[in-house]
């Protein structure tokens, strides 16, 4: 999926002075492009800036635009031009003026190494008995007792059941060698800066020319990853022990390392640039490219175009799968693959250049509150993306990336979040290879900001832009923190970004209580494509037995968004998430909108309002890992684990039929499980709920209240007046009201006058202890609370969909 219109344009106020001008980029690799940008819509002005010969269809300004009313357009060289476009610079645009590519390419050390040499040997030295030093000396001391690895080590050893499963253990047998043989490489190479011990050199030395020899268009060119990792650690060996290569030695490495990049390079170029996401590049081969381009910079005569290139392309998507506020779309799992190009580019850049891309960017700093509410330590993540069945905690790779960019940012959340992490597991940061070499070389060079002896968090904390959001009772007490996680996103369905538009997962104490199902056994395999990505395994909504297609059509966002002391409230849609021309796929939705609140004292209600343009079965759904119990005649069910148990009642516009089975539609077969892999387990015992309307319904609504807590501490939920298709409960100081009806307008309306506290999701006036509050704007949704002795009354109204960047 590519860049489909030209950014910015319709007059959109920039964030960023200056921003990055993209356009849809035209096939063909001899494509190039020529733009121009003016004050003057005629483009006449003396100031007008003319670009030619652009390779990619994106373009930096590299300088401060005057405020106002700016034009552009752009062309490919010999053809027309495109229609005009225009953005508006505001007095409140956010510096971020880069320097040019010749400026970063002119901060280059002449000298090597290079790519390790983030400071001074002798501080290294000097750094040789902190424990990250002794665990790669340990490490590479292990290297050399390994044999040094073959290409034919890339060929499987190991034989599926089918066609499929063949190509994706022919993969993990290619992934796999690069996995060990990068390990070495960089053991080896960080040992003997930390040592100068001769037999690490040679024995890096020895695998960087066994490298150089392997076919790259052979099986170690069969999977991108490899690919990197060979270029990579050649490039490492190049730059590392430059001095000790007789030239026949570093003609064999520059050679075999041209090969590669240079691949990377023509298939990336007027490419990738325009791609929505192209998850690889993003994660690691990005910060391996511009990497290696350094090492050979100078040596290699097309070095110095890769290098700009690299640098162009980072300016201009970075954080590729974050918006300002701090997000990560593609999940938890996946984004640790993320942490180094997201450290190491940024701080390459201000070695070479002076420019802190990481402070001009609001994202670094906010990324903080999405580890913290998304992935709490000592909690499983939030289960949105795929591989998130697998985080039961952060892993120390988050501790390693928080601690770094605490002293980075000087943001105290990262750093209490990194202590939080140290303190479950201590003395796991040594062993830890994600950033280990970077924060070796730089934290002495960055204080540690002071964390407060009390953080304060809010309940909620959305990230609109990536489209995920949470709810926690207590961060500060994790044995009682009751959490609701919510998605609904611009990114739609993509890569590892799974068909989830609306759902939530629901934890307790960080165990997961009401939770997404499935295993992400391999991109392609039938579980992963008829389960476990399927809206089906989802705590969402199924129309006629269909779910979401997997496109980046099918999107969703947050609507509204609410908080207070005891309450917080979300409003999500998901009304296009059902249709996709890509996918040629229409289900017919014409709204989807789930309201969900949380109250601080354990309960959670949503409310969906449904609308399709012909009647249709609406599937409500729910999951639980361990255990559930349904009371089809009384609509309630129950899911308990050995932290919490998970009481809900629903109730709904038309009559439903209940349905539950602890069996996936599309078994999860282990075929992955040979010696080296990981050992997995795929249980075929999660339990799966669903309420659906016994007759087809062209407009639905649900009310589900839930209640959840230790055992015993469950409050009764009394229905206290169902007249007119609008319902009113009571659940322990709560009274809780809904229009059922769809004949009726949409309502919420949510109270308790011990807690002082009243909401409604939509009307002119809230009504609260003999108090009507009238808010300034129409139809908002509104929440009054006691605070300071006083009532407030606070608003929300509808927020802007996000644009995917």
């Amino acid at each position: 999926m590519f860049l489909e219109e030209a950014v910015p344009e319709n007059g959109a106020i920039t964030y960023f002075n200056a921003p990055i001008l993209r356009w849809p980029f035209q096939k063909g690799k001899q494509s190039k492009y020529e733009l121009q940008l003016s004050k003057d819509a005629n483009f006449q002005d003396p100031t007008c800036i003319s670009v030619t010969d652009l390779e990619s269809a994106f373009f930096n300004p590299h300088q401060l635009l005057d405020q106002g009313k700016w034009w552009w357009h752009y062309r490919v060289v010999g053809k027309d031009w495109s229609k005009s476009l225009c953005f508006i610079i505001s007095d409140k645009a956010k510096p971020m003026v880069s320097p040019s590519a010749e400026k970063f390419l002119a901060g280059v050390p002449m000298s090597h190494p290079r790519i390790f040499s983030w400071d001074s040997k002798s501080n290294l030295k000097q750094r040789a008995q902190q424990p990250e030093a002794l665990a790669i000396v340990t490490e590479a001391k292990q290297a050399l007792e390994e044999k040094t690895p073959l290409e034919q080590d890339a060929i499987a050893s190991t034989k599926g059941d089918n066609e499929l499963q063949d190509q994706k253990l022919n993969q993990d047998a290619v992934v796999g060698l690069g996995n060990r043989m990068h390990k070495m490489v960089l053991a080896l190479s960080q040992g003997y800066l930390l040592t100068e011990n001769k037999l690490f050199q040679a024995k890096a030395i020895e695998i960087g020319l066994e490298i150089a020899h392997w076919d790259h268009k052979g099986v170690t060119g069969t999977s991108d990853f490899m690919d990197g990792v060979c270029m990579y650690d050649m490039a490492i060996v190049f730059d590392n022990f430059h001095e000790s290569l007789n030239p026949v030695q570093q003609k064999q490495l520059l050679d075999a390392i041209h090969n590669r990049a240079s691949q990377f390079y023509k298939s990336w170029v007027n490419n990738i640039d325009s791609k929505v996401l192209s998850g690889h590049v993003w994660q690691l081969l990005l910060n391996e490219f511009i990497n290696t381009s350094i090492a050979v910079y100078k040596h290699d005569p097309d070095a110095a175009k890769w290098l700009k290139y690299g640098y162009e392309l980072f300016l201009a998507r970075a954080p590729v799968l974050g918006g300002l506020d701090g997000g990560w779309a593609e999940g938890a799992y996946y984004f640790h693959m993320n942490m180094e190009t997201l450290v190491e580019i940024p701080q390459r850049i201000k070695a070479y250049t002076g420019f802190d891309f990481m402070a001009k960017h609001p994202w670094f700093k906010n990324n903080a509150d999405w580890l913290v509410y998304q992935f709490p330590p000592g909690s499983s993540a939030d289960g949105f993306g795929d591989n998130t069945e697998e985080l039961f905690e952060p892993p120390a790779s988050y501790a390693s990336y928080a601690s770094i960019m605490g002293r980075l940012t000087q943001n105290p959340k990262y750093t209490w979040y990194a202590k939080k992490l140290e303190a479950i597991h201590p003395h796991q940061l040594a062993t830890e290879p994600v950033l280990r070499w970077f924060r070796l070389a730089n934290e002495y060079n960055y204080t540690e900001p002071i964390v407060p002896s009390k953080m304060e968090w809010p309940m909620a904390q959305l990230s609109q832009e990536e489209g995920v959001a949470a709810i926690h009772s207590n961060l500060n007490a994790p044995s009682k923190d009751l959490m609701i996680a919510m998605r609904s996103s611009s990114f739609g369905a993509y890569g590892h970004i799974l068909a989830d538009q609306n759902s939530f997962n629901i934890l307790y104490a960080g165990k997961r209580l009401f939770y997404r199902t499935g295993y992400k056994v391999s991109m392609n395999d039938p579980h992963r494509l008829g389960w476990s990505k399927h809206t089906k395994s989802m705590n969402g909504m199924l129309v006629n037995g269909e779910g979401q297609p997997y496109s980046v059509e099918a999107y969703g966002h947050f609507s509204r968004f609410l908080q207070g002391q005891h309450l917080a409230y979300l409003k999500a849609d998901a009304s296009n998430a059902y249709q996709s021309k890509e996918t040629k796929e229409d289900f017919g939705v014409t709204q989807f909108f789930r309201n969900v609140v949380m109250m601080q004292d354990g309960y959670i209600v949503i409310y969906d309002e449904l609308a399709a343009n012909k009647p249709v079965n609406w599937s409500w759904l729910i999951h639980s890992l361990e255990n559930m119990q349904l009371d089809s005649l009384g609509n309630q069910f129950t899911a308990s684990i050995a932290e919490a148990i998970g009481k809900g009642r629903l109730w709904s516009s038309a009559p439903i039929n209940w349905g539950i089975t602890n069996k996936f539609d599309v078994p999860a077969v282990l075929f992955r499980n040979y010696q080296g892999m990981r050992t997995k387990e795929y249980k075929d015992t999660q339990w799966h709920l669903k309420a659906t309307n016994k007759t087809a319904q062209e407009k639905m609504r649900f009310l589900v209240v839930l209640q959840i807590g230790k055992e015993g501490t469950q409050a009764t939920i009394q229905t206290l007046q169902t007249i007119d298709g609008h319902q009113k409960i009571q659940i322990g100081n709560w009274t809780i009201e809904a229009s059922l009806s769809t004949q009726l307008a949409p309502q919420l309306i949510i109270q308790s006058t011990k807690d002082n506290t009243a909401f409604s999701a939509y009307g002119n006036k809230l009504s609260f202890k003999s108090q009507t509050y009238t808010g300034a704007i129409e139809g908002s949704s509104k929440m009054v609370e006691l605070i300071n002795g006083k009532m407030k009354l606070i608003e929300a109204t509808d927020l802007a969909m996000p644009m995917i960047r």
